[in-house]
């Protein structure tokens, strides 16, 4: 399991936090989504367990924010008792908070993993099955060539292996899958499988609807994408060569020279300016199968 913002080993974390489950419980019964949340992350550690380790990984970074800053101020000759204590109890906080909604953010990163391979998957599938092979052979031809969608569908053929009925199967997949646009096809199959029609029917149909939806999302992007670049050439084009020019055109009319700091500061804005909207624009980009 991994822990961010955490420096202690994740086996200390969990054997320390099965000391405290009983304040793991209260905080996990705050947040009644953790359990599902940890289940489509793949986390496997109960709620009130994942709560607890949360809570001990921001306790002790800030008692050890709190401790190298009043060291170090103590080295100096300086009091910075409270300057440790409030730095601390923000890195606390923040660790705490980052560790107990992380498993929201795996949750949305295998949905956008997910989500990029649905379609070619399904269309395989699809052929399969409309060339007379089984179902279980076609789930088993799906088991590897589109990423997290051929986990899923590797795990489901293991399970079906192992003696488990393909709905059952096909019900807890859709249990612990973060897409919901997976599971509105596992549950397509499922409801095909228990009525008797024909499954590939049923895939086809999510098919059309999906790629109807993806080329919706792709226009929507579109639209989205204009202002956001109007941003961008105001913020990082427009803005600061007319802004130089006018300091420096009013500062010597004022005879007083431009400081020097002030070109490195707007190089440093503009690259983090232009990092965060790549980033961002990235995030915001839909999949394109």
């Amino acid at each position: 399991m991994i822990v961010p913002m955490s420096l202690l080993p994740s086996k200390l974390l969990l054997n320390l936090a099965g000391h405290i489950e009983g304040m793991g419980e209260v905080i996990s019964s705050l947040l009644p989504t953790l359990k599902l949340e940890l289940m489509q992350a793949e986390v496997k550690a109960p709620p009130r367990r994942y709560a607890a380790v949360s809570l001990i990984s921001g306790t002790f970074n800030f008692l050890l924010v709190s401790a190298i800053i009043i060291v170090m101020g103590y080295v100096t000759g300086r009091d910075v008792i409270l300057l440790g204590i409030l730095a601390g109890a923000l890195v606390g906080v923040s660790s705490f908070l980052t560790t107990l909604f992380y498993p929201a953010v795996v949750a949305r990163r295998r949905t956008r993993d997910l989500e990029g391979n649905l379609i070619p998957a399904l269309r395989q599938l699809l052929i399969n099955l409309k060339s007379g092979v089984p179902l279980f052979q076609a789930m088993t031809s799906v088991s590897v060539g589109y990423g997290s969608v051929s986990k899923e569908f590797a795990r489901m053929v293991d399970e079906i292996n192992a003696g488990v009925p393909q709905s059952d199967v096909l019900d807890n997949a859709s249990q612990r899958n973060p897409s919901f646009r997976f599971r509105r096809v596992l549950w397509q199959i499922s409801n095909a499988l228990k009525v008797g029609s024909d499954v590939g029917d049923a895939i086809g149909s999510m098919i059309e609807e999906l790629t109807k939806e993806r080329i919706s999302e792709i226009q929507k992007y579109g639209q989205e994408l204009n202002p956001w670049v109007m941003i961008y050439m105001v913020l990082a084009v427009v803005l600061p060569s007319l802004g130089i020019t006018m300091l420096i055109i009013i500062m010597s009319f004022m005879n007083i020279l431009v400081p020097k700091s002030v070109f490195p500061a707007v190089f440093i804005f503009l690259l983090l300016f232009q990092l965060f909207f790549i980033s961002f624009v990235k995030s915001r980009r839909p999949a394109v199968d």
